[in-house]
């Protein structure tokens, strides 16, 4: 078997156990009833756009579609499908290990390619009809987004994949901001039509990529790295695809156990006057505290809303999505709170009193405050950007 052979057999593993996961999740009847008549009736929608521009299609500028697509940059790896057995067999045979490694990297690069053609042609109806630009614009616009996904696949795949929160965090700060001036340098430079400075950033974000792989490209010595990506990418879209099925059972993430937790290492009491209220609310600060998970899904409701309330041109999308992201905060809260309280072996019996609920009143508008504060702070951002800055 040689390295051609191996990898794509390796490739069509993957795609197998993904299709797998996916047979799991969407049975013959959500098959036959949704997914089938979704996929046609998609295929007439789009058909529909090439022949008239529907009418909310129009507020959409040109600035969202680079927005837009500088949130597509992120979430992906260079892959090289190297399996933990390796190590043992694999690593032996240097030459058949790295060409396998090779190809799989030159396979993620040209599959990057191939997901910027199919997002191009989701929005050739748009770039023609709408914005009135060309073939060779909207190619150019691929090859700038492209180059730049391939810098930050590159420099993602130099970081540590196996740190975990605010350690990932904080690495991943730097890279934001980085490719997020990169993106405004391409954005600038197609609007000005600046041909040498397109061509300068697609080669230089191209050939910067190529020298960070190198040493995953050229040596076996990198194993440890490339086994972390590939098993990050694997349980990524097997977890992706598993929360889409609300009715299929998910084991808990394991959590290890510490002797003394960070927080309350000592079950410190959080409020000195003790009352049946007190405590539900004191039991509920703890438990979404100590759990990142909690902390990190309230922030994402919270940015994904903030972030909707400046993308969005008009102002009742605007006001809109601040409405539906509240609805959606106040029934995330109720879920939270009924998981962490509600369903308690310790304390669900409590929970048709007056307590129970006057606790979870409080929870509730105390969280509820900040949400509503930042969404505010974000119109004002959204106002004041908009007079400081004319590609918005």
């Amino acid at each position: 078997m040689n390295s051609r052979h191996l990898l794509f057999q390796r490739i069509t593993q993957n795609w197998k156990q993904q299709f797998a996961v996916v047979k799991r999740v969407v049975d013959w009847t959500v098959l036959v009833y949704l997914v089938i008549p979704a996929i046609v009736i998609s295929f007439f929608v789009y058909r529909s756009w090439w022949i008239q521009i529907p009418d909310w299609m129009t507020i959409v500028q040109l600035p969202v579609i680079f927005v837009l697509f500088f949130l597509f940059l992120w979430g992906d790896h260079f892959l090289t499908y190297v399996r933990e057995a390796d190590r043992i067999f694999l690593r032996k045979k240097e030459k058949l290990f790295l060409g396998m490694k090779r190809g799989g990297m030159l396979y993620s690069y040209a599959f990057q390619l191939l997901s910027a053609a199919t997002i191009c042609l989701f929005i050739a109806p748009l770039w023609f009809a709408h914005f009135g630009l060309h073939m060779k614009q909207l190619l150019i616009f691929a090859m700038l987004w492209v180059s730049l996904k391939w810098l930050i696949m590159g420099v993602k795949g130099r970081l540590n994949v196996e740190l975990r929160g605010w350690r990932s965090l904080v690495t991943g700060i730097p890279l934001f901001i980085g490719a997020a001036i990169i993106w405004m340098w391409c954005y600038k430079a197609f609007i000005n039509e600046n041909s040498v400075l397109i061509f300068a950033l697609i080669l230089i974000n191209t050939i910067v990529s190529a020298w960070i792989v190198q040493p995953r490209f050229n040596s076996v010595h990198t194993f440890e790295q490339d086994l972390a990506i590939d098993e990050l990418e694997k349980n990524k879209y097997i977890e992706m695809i598993f929360g889409l099925s609300m009715d299929m059972e998910k084991m808990p993430k394991p959590v290890p156990v510490r002797k003394n937790p960070r927080l309350y290492s000592q079950s410190n009491r959080i409020f000195k006057h003790r009352s049946p209220k007190n405590g539900f609310i004191e039991l509920f600060i703890k438990a979404t505290t100590r759990n990142t998970e909690y902390i990190k899904g309230y922030f994402q409701i919270m940015g994904v809303t903030s972030a909707a309330t400046v993308m969005l041109p008009p102002l009742w999308l605007k006001i809109s999505m601040a409405i539906i992201g509240t609805i959606f905060l106040l029934t995330w809260l109720g879920s939270v709170w009924y998981k962490v309280v509600g369903s308690h072996s310790f304390t669900k019996k409590y929970s048709t009193e007056e307590a129970y609920f006057e606790g979870k009143k409080v929870v509730t508008k105390v969280l509820v405050l900040p949400f509503i504060f930042i969404i505010t702070c974000s119109l004002i951002l959204n106002i004041w950007i908009r007079n400081h800055f004319f590609f918005f």
